[in-house]
């Protein structure tokens, strides 16, 4: 009876999917910042064109968003690469990895966008003529090029510090960054433009000055001793950086392929809906980045966390970062279609004013088809960035290819001789839906028949992570909990075969640590919280991993403290450093994350 009543009390599929849950949503929204920063940079700079320059300038800002996706691809390649390693070095509790990924991820960036900043100084002629500029539109399109070209290595450098700092629990820098780069674009756009009428120049000039204004917020905590992670030269991890661009490539592949779109799909509108096609495109271009980063936020969240967890081999975890996505995630991104679908109008008139031209007819159309499209994004956002998480580079470098350009692109082409303009809006849910639509398809080619349960449709593997006879995972929520766990511990290991002595010791092990979070832990503040108890037994080894949401701390410093007045001072923690044969500690995703390893004929 007791033992029934103790599974209905700790609920842990309950309780693990809270966990992940919490731990999903603390993250999103500074991923959807991240990636929503372009966006509203881009939405600033097309309302003052269009009210402060003329319509065409627009076009111009739409026609330089191709480049803008080229830096991204660079980008995303060392920030997804360096993603995935981070959190599977994480995830195995080895932190000197961690920091040489990190070290090489910080050289990389400032050598790659030291490249595409003396390219855009050296050739933005041709870069304009690239990107698709006539004669009438080529001379802004230089000046633009030019001023955003200053801005182009702290943008990178950024974007990349802010990743790192969300896994250090700094989000609140990184919200005072966004803050102070959205709003110091707003004041320069007003200054250069509308003060000092220094057009498109004065745009690109802003844009460059607020991203330098994010990168200065950033940048100074990795000086400081609080950072977990510190840049050396020394440090740089080089060995994995074929690893980290191989990773980092399919989410790079599907931005430089949308760039390649971008321009096509502008060559298309050129030709079957004249330069009001292609300036209703520029406009929903700039504001659609604002709404498309919650999709690309949710992607970047099941990217982290399932890599971490694919690190830890905890299958329960990734099913919950999937279930949480798919469930909560998705009814979310539907109340972002409906906003986008209920302020259309207003949303369309911020470029164009005249709600009679035929421009702004264009773009309020756009508008109202890509808001049915965003659940579909989601969708297809999940599933990419989990397969690339769980190892799939080939069928995600496959995708990418498919959904940034073939599966837009080959549509538009059909339908805008029929249609117009309004073929080119309809490629895009035709595009997304095909693009879903390759994952059942890969998941039966990869199984070589249908899958049969729901691990196989996520494509994990039987032998992925430990048996379920030989790992318990528990949770605690108050400190009654912490004593009836440990019974179930050491009878857990005893009925599997573990010396008696090994089974008492890793329950004491575990009593200790766990009741000391209990006690100093969630009482700190008023918040709730909980406590993860994960043991898994491994050849001849016993692993505890203990992991909580309590503020930071790290049991070695506590150990290492032996106080002459009181002798028995910290004495359970010492103990516990004493009987383990390792014992490791991280703060992981905000997370406090514990790792005792007992061997079962090792004990001291």
């Amino acid at each position: 009876m007791s033992s029934r009543n103790d599974e209905r009390r700790f609920n842990p599929l309950k309780s693990k999917d809270n966990m992940v849950g919490k731990l999903f949503f603390g993250m999103l929204p500074v991923q959807i910042l991240i990636l929503a920063m372009g966006a509203v940079n881009s939405i600033v700079d097309g309302a003052m064109a269009g009210r402060f320059i003329d319509s065409s300038t627009v076009g111009v800002i739409g026609l330089y968003y191709s480049m803008v996706q080229v830096i991204n691809a660079a980008g995303s390649v060392l920030l997804g690469g360096t993603t995935v390693l981070c959190g599977r070095y994480m995830g195995r509790g080895d932190m000197e990895k961690t920091e040489g990924v990190f070290s090489l991820n910080i050289t990389l960036t400032l050598i790659v966008s030291g490249a595409l900043t003396l390219m855009s100084f050296v050739m933005p002629g041709t870069i304009a003529e690239i990107l698709g500029a006539n004669e009438a539109l080529k001379g802004d399109l230089v000046k633009y090029i030019l001023g955003l070209a200053i801005g182009i290595i702290p943008m990178m450098m950024a974007q990349q510090i802010s990743a790192f700092l969300q896994l250090e629990r700094q989000s609140k820098r990184g919200y005072i960054g966004i803050a102070g780069m959205v709003i110091s674009n707003i004041v320069l756009d007003v200054l250069l433009v509308a003060v000092f009428r220094m057009g498109v120049f004065g745009l690109a000039i802003a844009t460059s000055l607020s991203n330098l204004v994010y990168f200065l917020i950033l940048a100074p905590y990795y000086l400081t001793k609080r950072a977990q992670l510190h840049y050396h030269i020394k440090k740089v991890l080089w060995s994995v950086s074929g690893q980290l661009i191989k990773i980092g490539v399919p989410g790079a592949l599907l931005v430089f392929c949308l760039a390649i779109r971008g321009v096509l799909i502008n060559r298309i509108l050129l030709k079957y809906a004249g330069s009001d096609g292609l300036s209703a495109m520029a406009a929903f271009s700039m504001i659609a980045g604002l709404f498309l980063a919650y999709c690309l936020g949710n992607g970047s969240a099941v990217r982290m966390l399932t890599s971490v967890f694919f690190g830890e081999e905890d299958k329960a975890s990734i099913k919950a970062v999937i279930k949480t996505a798919m469930t909560k995630g998705l009814i979310l991104s539907c109340v972002v279609a409906a906003i986008i679908l209920l302020l259309s109008p207003t949303l369309t008139s911020i470029f164009f004013p005249d709600k009679e031209s035929n421009v702004y007819h264009l773009a309020y159309q756009l508008f109202v088809i890509y808001s049915l499209c965003v659940p579909l994004i989601l969708i297809a956002q999940v599933f990419t960035n989990y397969l690339q998480a769980m190892g799939h580079n080939l069928f995600v470098n496959i995708q990418s290819v498919f959904d940034g350009l073939l599966a837009m692109v080959i549509p538009a082409w059909i339908l805008a001789p029929l249609l117009g303009a309004l073929g080119v809006w309809l490629a895009n849910p035709i595009g997304i839906i095909l693009t879903i639509l390759l994952v059942p398809l890969y998941n039966i080619i990869y199984w070589k028949r249908k899958p049969r349960s729901i691990d196989e449709a996520m494509f994990i593997h039987p032998d992925f992570g430990a048996s379920q006879d030989r790992m318990l995972s528990i949770y605690i929520h108050n400190l009654e909990e912490v004593s009836r766990t440990a019974e179930r511990i050491q009878a857990f290991c005893m009925e599997r075969g573990v010396p008696e002595k090994a089974s008492y010791y890793a329950a004491l092990c575990m009593e200790e640590m766990a009741g000391n979070v209990v006690l100093h832990g969630f009482e700190k503040d008023n918040k709730a919280h909980s406590l993860n108890i994960r043991v898994v037994l491994r050849d001849e080894d016993i692993m505890l991993r203990i992991k909580d949401d309590c503020v930071p701390f790290d049991p070695r410093t506590m150990a290492e403290i032996v106080s002459p007045e009181d002798p028995l001072k910290n004495i359970g923690i010492r103990m516990v450093y004493r009987l383990a044969d390792d014992v490791n500690y991280q703060n992981l995703l905000g997370l406090n994350a514990l790792t005792i390893t007992i061997k079962e004929d090792g004990l001291r």
